[in-house]
């Protein structure tokens, strides 16, 4: 397996929280979040990683070249450099994975997600793209009409709503790969998986049920440090 952990982005909505600091190399736990994740995916078996850069591009360079000789297992790093903005995905068109299962991941996120439990769901559905899913809730400030045509049939007051999320982590077979390299620059991860569906790939979800957060406010940075700061969250 090739891991490419996207590590470009601009990190504009955290700022005022990190100041000069690179939003991959912010602490949670005490541990920067791409060190954090580098330690999880080399646990699960991958030694062969790809670190996509833009902004702050040496920096992040730099600290991961620092955690790589700090990790457990082995680990062969290399960095891609974004020379113009690709989108969350652009660089899964550029980066040669040969033959290899790619597994995406992003920087910022912090969760206690099995690599090794994905790797093995994947492997035994066969699909060409396997996504991470998680469930969210959101309860809504008005009435909920439901209709059929122009009759209305319920109003229900302010209901909570569960949606079905893809967690930012994905696997592609050298099937999807493919599709990737066929794409128009830029381009996201909603793109690439909509293009493997139009190309008839095979894509499957699994539920992972794990501690997950996407690192991209202050306030998501303070929840992050808070929650992996309790006794029990650490223990786990």
């Amino acid at each position: 397996m090739h891991a490419i952990v996207q590590a470009g982005g601009l990190g504009q909505r955290i700022r005022p929280a990190a100041g000069s600091t690179p939003k991959p190399m912010l602490a949670v736990g005490g541990t920067s979040m791409i060190e954090r994740l580098l330690c999880q995916i080399t646990s699960a078996g991958i030694s062969r990683i790809t670190v996509v850069l833009g902004s702050q591009a040496e920096s992040i360079r730099e600290h991961v070249l620092r955690t790589v000789e700090r990790l457990p297992n082995r680990a062969d790093v290399d960095f891609f450099i974004e020379e113009r903005a690709l989108g969350n995905a652009g660089a899964l068109g550029l980066i040669d994975t040969g033959k290899s299962t790619t597994l995406l991941c992003f920087a910022d996120l912090v969760t206690e997600l099995s690599f090794e439990q994905l790797r093995a769901v994947h492997e035994e559905r066969g699909c060409n793209v396997t996504l991470t899913s998680h469930y969210e809730h959101h309860q809504l400030t008005l009435g909920e009409l439901v209709d059929e045509g122009h009759r209305v049939v319920a109003y229900n007051e302010k209901p909570k709503k569960r949606f079905l999320i893809c967690s930012g982590i994905a696997l592609f077979d050298p099937t999807a790969m493919r599709v990737a390299r066929t794409l128009p620059q830029p381009f996201g991860l909603a793109d690439l998986v909509s293009a493997c569906l139009r190309a008839g790939c095979s894509v499957s979800h699994w539920l992972h049920e794990a501690y997950w957060i996407d690192v991209n406010t202050p306030e998501l940075l303070a929840r992050a440090r808070a929650e992996t700061a309790q006794p029990e969250r650490a223990a786990s």
